[in-house]
């Protein structure tokens, strides 16, 4: 690994980090703020889409545009130090703050970068100090480039828009505040204010200022600007013609004199609100060295507290650390949405349909009673046809698109029901399935084949003929997105690829295409329900569901031949029919019946999949293409194998021991990459693949297009572990760790969204394998599960898994912490471990095969809040 870490709280050092071009994230508890900042201090600090304080940074402008830089000027008798220029560097970084640790023959420099946890402002501190004999005079000179607009006025009326800007400044600090919003769609009036705030040391504000572009560069550049290389005096108070230009926080501070080991202390404080009044108490917060000093350490130790409720300890600092990292995942896709990254430079921000669903699986882990709400309002967003808004914002409004493309993606109906049925489990609270939810609507019908022209609501609530919003059980919006899809097929009788899947790059099949991947895992759901209506059965014998829905409830009364693709798919347009206008009239379907028609769907559908998709090459074929042809398989003497193909029919636990094996085999065969150690998406299928998708344009090695990505990865672990294929989850999940760690990967301790050819690792910190890693771990690896309510726990470890002899897990039940310790002897080094004794506290527990389980009454009824259970494995 490229780094070190210091401690046990996932704080670590990168000498020389700009050799290796990493970004960092910063923001607050609640995202207000966002920034990426790199070791040469590029990134871009927004609160959204529309309002950047700084140029937007995509990771070509981390690496070589300096007007996407925070910087700073340190002018000596001998020398101009730029601080955005490496300099015998280290960086340290911890949560969530960065620093750099400058270096010159007489000068040590810290340049220090964080967001105080419950302030929506950067901090930027740059410590100098001297650590000659002599004395050191420094002429001081910061710079922040202030953009102050939407990103898309980078290329749409860039300079028109600087036009708009007007400035004002006081002895402290520059206040930008642009006349309008500049959109040709409507033009609006700006209500926002973007500052830039300067001092020194405690309260020591500077001489002057350089508030333009033209006036800090003059007819030079940003590389040798005028008000560095040349005597040009700052100013004190606006010009007229400052207005209408480009702006910067460009400050000057005054000459300073260091002896030996003395230091000086500068700060920039940066920021935007659309109160300004509110500018003067936040500078009163953060205006002298103590203050920044104590909401630096405010912030570490939130940010601490916040991932506390779910502790690893697998007695390898390491591995530790590099946890926290990966657990923070989640909480970093939650601020900053799947956008505001460098390498995320797409998007409005939000997170997307199966983003909000997987990274809830974490949330279950730490906060079950946030993940509560987020459920709830979650299943807001399922329209009646079985589709979804496929982008929910910070604020929880959902959007169509975040394009507005209609765009249906196939695999989004699977992900609230694996999310709703671990949140059961995890509260053993089946009365949430009968909970009454709304439903979304918006301008398209049939899942995007149809508009309604005439759709003119504003609260995007689905409503019946006379006006009143439709609300349906967590049941009934989890069977509409799955009975939807069972009948939405294509002429091979699988479910149809629609506009994509899981895997966004096989985005070019929507007539004709299909995938057996995630029908795999809609005959997983089906059957899955019906376990869980067996339990609710000992609650109620009948539950009241929409009448139209028994529509596609076919066994109830008006069987279909399910071997017949032309049934199902007009049966689905009838439904959809019946359901533009609803009447909102529901029956009452009894659990038995309903039972037993989702048993029916579910064994054909996994029956179908198995005899008809199955390749004698030893895998599944995953998809049609939009000619209605395989996409793998033997193919014109090509081998065509996709991972996820072969994941999604595993995890979907409709396959044997004996297929699974075999599975494997090919995945070793084909996919494996010997010298890195990882499984790719893909074999090079050779050429593109217009009938099926853009991913077969990119670079083999690269994104969807055979890349080791880290998503697929850990599911292929998790479904391994899932059927009892114990030492093959551990060699993937452990490829992952090696590729995660490796020198090659040139990454911060987390795992990024895929890794090339190279082995680098791509797309930092805002990927959902963080989810599914903390989510194998717990439940899978080592067994801590819930079922109704109640702790099961059911390990799945070899020895080989321990850096030690002790494993430890530790989170939040109820009022309670639970802490697991997993023992074992120290003379086994080899093999598969099982239960052999347990304990709660004192009490010895008892083991059914390899299972323990531990009623909830018992957790609850313990009066410590501290509850220990130890597990001897042998």
């Amino acid at each position: 690994m490229l780094y070190k870490f210091i401690d046990n709280k996932g704080t670590f050092i990168v000498k020389n980090p700009h050799k290796y071009m990493g970004y960092f994230p910063l923001t607050d508890c609640n995202g207000q703020l966002l920034s990426s900042i790199s070791p040469n201090l590029g990134g871009d600090i927004k609160k959204d889409n529309d309002h950047f304080l700084t140029p937007p940074a995509s990771v070509e402008d981390v690496r070589s545009n300096l007007l996407c830089r925070r910087d700073f000027f340190i002018k000596t008798d001998k020398e101009t130090i730029r601080l955005s220029k490496p300099c015998n560097d280290t960086l340290e970084a911890g949560l969530l703050y960065h620093k750099l640790i400058k270096e010159t023959t007489s000068l040590r420099i810290e340049v220090l970068n964080f967001i105080p946890y419950t302030i929506a402002a950067e901090i930027m501190w740059v410590k100098v100090t001297n650590k000659s004999a002599n004395p050191i005079k420094i002429t001081p000179t910061s710079f922040i480039p202030l953009y102050g607009r939407a990103e898309k006025n980078l290329r749409d009326h860039r300079h028109v828009s600087s036009l708009l800007n007007r400035v004002s400044l006081n002895k402290y600090g520059i206040f930008l505040k642009p006349t309008m919003i500049f959109n040709e769609k409507g033009h609006k009036l700006n209500k926002t204010t973007y500052f830039v705030l300067g001092f020194q040391d405690n309260n020591i504000p500077a001489l002057g200022q350089f508030p333009t572009l033209d006036y800090f560069c003059g007819e030079r550049d940003l590389i040798s600007p005028d008000a560095i290389e040349k005597e040009v005096a700052p100013v004190t108070k606006k010009e007229p013609d400052f207005d209408g230009k480009e702006c910067c926080g460009a400050f000057r501070f005054k000459d300073t004199q260091l002896k030996k080991n003395q230091s000086a202390n500068y700060f920039i404080v940066m920021g935007m609100t659309k109160n300004p009044t509110t500018i003067s108490s936040l500078f009163k917060k953060v205006n002298s060295i103590n203050k920044v000093n104590q909401h630096l350490r405010t912030t570490k130790n939130q940010w601490a507290a916040h991932f506390s409720k779910l502790e690893f300890d697998f007695k390898d600092a390491n591995f530790n650390n590099w946890l926290r990292w990966v657990k923070m995942q989640p909480t970093l896709r939650k601020l900053f949405g799947c956008s505001f990254l460098p390498h995320f430079d797409y998007g409005k921000g939000g997170r997307g349909w199966r983003d909000l669903w997987q990274d809830a699986l974490a949330l279950l882990l730490t906060e079950p009673d946030k993940a509560k709400k987020l459920i709830l309002d979650s299943f807001q967003g399922v329209r009646i046809d079985g589709s979804n808004a496929t982008i929910i914002t910070k604020k929880g409004r959902f959007l169509s698109d975040r394009n507005s493309i209609p765009r249906v993606w196939s695999d989004h109906g699977v992900w609230p029901w694996l999310t709703l049925h671990s949140y059961i489990n995890r509260t053993g609270q089946l009365s949430f399935l009968l909970k009454e939810i709304p439903y979304f609507k918006d301008h398209l019908l049939h899942r995007a084949q149809k508009r309604d022209t005439g759709f003119s609501q504003k609260d995007f609530y689905l409503r019946t003929r006379n006006g009143r919003i439709y609300k349906g059980s967590a049941l009934e919006h989890i069977l509409i997105q799955n009975l939807t899809s069972f009948f939405n097929v294509g002429k091979h009788n699988v479910i149809r690829l629609e506009n994509a899947d899981w895997n966004d790059g096989l985005d070019m099949a929507p007539q004709q295409g299909e995938s057996v991947s995630f029908s795999f895992m809609y005959a997983h759901n089906l059957g899955s329900v019906c376990a869980m209506l067996e339990k609710l059965k000992e609650k109620t014998k009948s539950v009241c569901l929409l009448k139209e829905l028994t529509l596609l409830l076919d066994r109830i009364n008006s069987p279909l031949n399910y071997d017949d693709y032309r049934e199902k798919q007009r049966r689905l347009q009838k439904y959809f029919l019946k359901t533009e206008k609803l009447t909102g009239e529901k029956i009452s379907i009894k659990i038995d019946d309903l039972i037993y028609d989702l048993t029916q769907k579910s064994s054909h559908l996994s029956r179908w999949l198995k005899e008809k998709e199955w390749l004698r090459q030893g895998f599944f074929n995953g998809y049609y293409d939009n000619k209605g042809l395989k996409a793998e398989g033997l193919i014109k003497g090509k081998l065509k194998m996709m991972l996820a193909s072969q994941v999604f029919a595993i995890m979907s636990g409709c396959l044997g021991k004996e297929q699974t094996a075999k599975i494997w085999a090919s995945i070793k065969k084909y996919l494996k990459d010997s010298p890195l150690g990882g499984v790719r998406l893909n074999t090079d299928f050779g050429k593109l693949m217009p009938d099926l998708g853009r991913a077969f344009g990119f670079s083999y090695g690269d994104k969807e297009n055979g890349a080791f990505f880290s998503h697929m990865a850990v599911m292929l672990a998790f479904s391994l572990y899932k059927e009892d294929f114990l030492k093959e989850g551990s060699q993937v999940i452990n490829s992952i760790y090696k590729m995660a760690t490796s020198p090659a990967a040139k990454i911060y301790p987390m795992l990024p969204e895929y890794f090339n050819n190279e082995g680098r690792g791509l797309y930092m910190y805002l990927t959902g394998s963080g989810s599914w890693y903390i989510h194998t771990l717990t439940e899978q690896i080592l067994g801590v599960k819930f079922k109704t309510g109640n702790l099961a726990l059911s390990p799945k470890l070899l020895a080989s898994n321990f850096f030690n002899n002790e494993i430890t897990v530790s989170f939040a039940f109820k009022d309670k912490k639970i802490k697991i310790c997993f023992h074992k002897s120290s003379s086994l080094n080899t093999g598969v471990l099982k239960i052999k004794k347990a304990f709660l506290d004192k009490e010895k527990l008892t083991i059914a095969g390899s299972q323990c389980i531990i009623k909830k009454e018992l957790l609850e009824k313990s009066k410590k809040k501290d509850v220990n259970i130890k597990v001897y494995l042998g």
